[in-house]
């Protein structure tokens, strides 16, 4: 009976389509909009979609009145077209396109995969996917690299199935040239640049340059103009030259080539993606091992997914600037060759001999998990004796699991130590956000600080941040306006006036600039967000 049941699985996609969707958007919306928005860019991108919003100006993104020319609008317009039913931006509107990209980034992984490969190994690479940290974390945030990511994923999907197909058959071809032009008005130029190079480096190795032909280059450059430069000509009238130049000349091309933040050593990416990969990552040396020893015949679907992620690598790996969330357009490659690795080894009983390269990363794996275990409730205990039963909730089913993994690895029975590894994500997934996050929040957050400000504040007083992000502060006072203040003489000046007024500023810079300013500053409200002490001053102690 349960042999019927799983071939009935496997025969069926919209099975297979139908417990992904649940699975990974259970992952990715669950609980969503319980967290408030963290800094720096969270409460940032949510600002600029609500200004778009309230301004009804939905050509030029604003934040804080003035013009925001870092990226493109596409992330700002889902938000608010989420937003409506709530007419107000809020959590869950924000972070609610990065979760749908998440989603559908799975299902068109799972699709390359049974094109690919096979059904099998697309419905495991979805997993994978949906199961590694770095993922599943930035899902969950309102960001732009999930959503770029979906869109490189599907305009590769439908380049593949172009490519795979009746070469005189465009529509696939142009189809993907939608979803390039939909990756550039997220990101600007890179939405593009990404799966060109991915393309022709693989046209390149298969010897099929001369596909370009079949291609309709020249309709879908009139698709990329008409779905991004119309956008571009409006922006540029409504914000002058200089708006467009700075997205495609500073934001996007000026931080690849010479960024002036975010700057990593070279080997940056070699240390950031093993951990941001886990638990998967621990496999990728096993199927480096398991693709040099294979066949050329028996790799060659491989290379579809293998330049894919080598591109994407190197290209970061040469940008100026670094970050690790840059190369999350890699991950559904990464995915699809572990997946690949996993069918191949533990799935195929002729080939269980090869056991090794994936019993000893499970070991580490596992073993850490309950090293780590055992020790939490301790840690705990020392630093927040309040939380004990939150420590050995969370101990207790991670053991748990671990032993249960490690049980079935012992005994060599991979399919249920593969499925193991998806139970663990999942539980220590709903342990974090029903426990962990909350905890985090609470110090994170600054809606509470926020809510202060406002109880104590009038809507026509006037209010300044003294020397950084104001970003969460403008949200969460849901002010149009901050001023915001970079040097001791223009807070002086601020604050010498008859009126009342107020600054939120980082308690050490008080304490500094009570030397160089006489007049008094009375402390309102005090609170520690983030690694920050943050104080809420006014000239005056109460209104005239």
């Amino acid at each position: 009976m349960n042999k019927t049941i799983i071939n009935y699985f496997w025969k069926y996609t919209h099975i297979q389509v139908v417990f992904l969707v649940i699975f990974t958007g259970f992952l990715f919306v669950f609980d969503l909009g319980n967290r408030d928005l963290w800094a720096p860019d969270e409460p940032r991108y949510a600002q600029v979609a609500r200004e778009m919003l309230e301004n009804k100006n939905f050509i030029l993104p604003h934040l804080n009145g003035e013009v925001y020319p870092d990226k493109p609008p596409l992330l700002f317009w889902l938000i608010d077209l989420f937003s409506i039913p709530f007419k107000t931006v809020t959590e869950f509107s924000a972070r609610l396109p990065s979760a749908l990209a998440g989603l559908g980034c799975c299902i068109a992984t799972f699709f390359l995969g049974r094109f690919i490969f096979s059904q099998r190994i697309g419905f495991i690479a979805a997993l994978i996917l949906a199961t590694n940290v770095e993922f599943l974390w930035i899902a969950r945030r309102s960001a732009f690299d999930v959503l770029l990511t979906f869109l490189i994923t599907m305009s590769l999907l439908c380049f593949y199935l172009g490519y795979s197909r009746d070469f005189k058959n465009t529509r696939f071809f142009l189809i993907s040239y939608v979803f390039m032009s939909l990756a550039v008005l997220t990101k600007g130029p890179l939405g593009l640049i990404l799966p060109v190079i991915i393309i022709v480096s693989f046209l390149v190795m298969e010897g099929k340059l001369k596909l370009y032909r079949y291609m309709a280059i020249g309709r879908g450059c009139i698709i990329f103009s008409i779905i991004v430069f119309s956008w571009f000509i409006l922006a540029s009238f409504e914000g002058d030259k200089e708006y467009v130049d700075e997205i495609l000349n500073n934001q996007i091309m000026g931080r690849f080539f010479n960024s002036w933040k975010d700057k990593e050593p070279f080997y940056y990416y070699f240390t950031r993606f093993p951990i941001d990969f886990l638990p998967w990552s621990l496999f990728i040396p096993g199927v480096i091992i398991y693709s040099i020893k294979q066949r050329s015949k028996e790799i060659r679907n491989v290379k579809f997914p293998f330049i894919w992620f080598a591109a994407i690598f190197v290209f970061f790996l040469i940008a100026s600037g670094k970050k690790g969330r840059y190369l999350l357009p890699l991950y559904p490659a990464a995915s699809l060759l572990v997946a690949w690795f996993f069918d191949s080894i533990i799935l195929n009983l002729e080939k269980y001999k090869s056991h090794r390269i994936i019993c000893i990363p499970g070991y580490v794996l596992f073993g850490f998990i309950i090293v780590f275990s055992i020790s939490l409730p301790f840690v705990v205990n020392a630093y927040f004796p309040v939380k004990d039963v939150y420590s050995v909730i969370i101990s207790s089913s991670c053991i748990g699991v671990s032993v249960f993994s490690l049980v079935f690895l012992y005994r060599r029975e991979m399919s249920v130590f593969l499925m193991s590894i998806f139970l663990a994500v999942l539980i220590i997934f709903i342990l974090s956000v029903k426990i962990v996050i909350p905890e985090i929040n609470k110090k994170k957050s600054a809606k509470p600080f926020c809510k202060g400000i406002n109880a104590i504040i009038q809507p026509e007083n006037k209010l300044a941040v003294f020397g950084f992000y104001k970003d969460a502060y403008l949200f969460y006072t849901g002010r149009k306006y901050i001023k915001v203040i970079q040097n001791t003489n223009d807070l002086k000046h601020f604050l010498n006036s008859e009126e009342r007024r107020f600054v939120i500023i980082k308690q050490n810079e008080l304490r500094d600039i009570q030397r160089y300013i006489k007049s008094p500053i009375y402390v309102l409200l005090s609170d520690s967000i983030g690694h920050r002490k943050i104080v809420f001053v006014s000239n005056k102690m109460k209104r005239d």
